[in-house]
């Protein structure tokens, strides 16, 4: 195993152990998603960009934000239905809710079926509260990721349409990226996003969030 494939799944743990335990606040903001809502790829999971999002709400609404972050290394869309909504359901109704899938369903499925990932999201949307915000695929670059990435980013947005809920555009922002530049995202295992990786995620994320504050 490489050392940044090491790196990454200790990430994975030790970021999953912090977000464990109680992130308490006047407001309560909730994460759904995989690797990259842990936090992999940064150090730091609060450079992760669920991090960086609680402290943009934080700093916005001078109100503490605590955060249930649901999200699980390795997650695809019918994970985040299975067991991920489901424990949604059983919180208090959250102020702010985020859902960042399909990575892993892009990656590392060996057959990547548009449909069944289209249905997947629409079952997940169904569930979310109206107003949630779901998250694109970032750009995978290559053939054949790239042209997946297009087809599930095309089912997220129909998902999100369908239930009222608002899409933070990481496709496009990755996208408008050089090549050079998006390579600078990357973490040392060049599939999670590094500390600028998150940024950008956060970034693209808050434009819609921050819609929920205006007024």
């Amino acid at each position: 195993m490489g050392t940044a494939l090491r790196k990454s799944r200790q990430q994975a743990l030790d970021h999953s152990e912090h977000w464990n335990r109680p992130h308490e606040g006047t407001l309560t903001y909730v994460a759904l998603g995989d690797s990259a809502g842990v936090g992999v790829g940064v150090d730091d999971p609060a450079l992760g960009y669920v991090g960086l999002v609680a402290k943009r709400l934080a700093e916005t609404t001078r109100k503490t934000v605590g955060i249930v972050n649901l999200s699980v290394s390795g997650a695809k869309a019918r994970d985040v239905l299975d067991s991920q909504v489901p424990k949604l359901s059983e919180l208090p109704p959250p102020d702010f809710v985020t859902c960042v899938i399909g990575g892993n369903d892009v990656a590392w499925r060996r057959r990547f079926s548009a449909d069944d990932f289209a249905h997947d999201m629409k079952m997940i949307a169904a569930r979310l509260p109206q107003g949630s915000v779901i998250g694109q695929v970032p750009n995978f670059l290559h053939w054949p990721y790239e042209g997946r990435a297009k087809k599930a980013n095309r089912g997220i947005s129909q998902a999100a349409a369908l239930h009222g809920h608002l899409v933070a555009e990481i496709h496009t922002v990755t996208k408008s990226l050089s090549l050079g530049s998006y390579m600078s995202t990357f973490a040392d295992d060049y599939f999670h996003p590094n500390d600028k990786g998150h940024a950008l995620w956060a970034d693209a994320i808050w434009g819609q969030l921050s819609r929920h504050l205006i007024g």
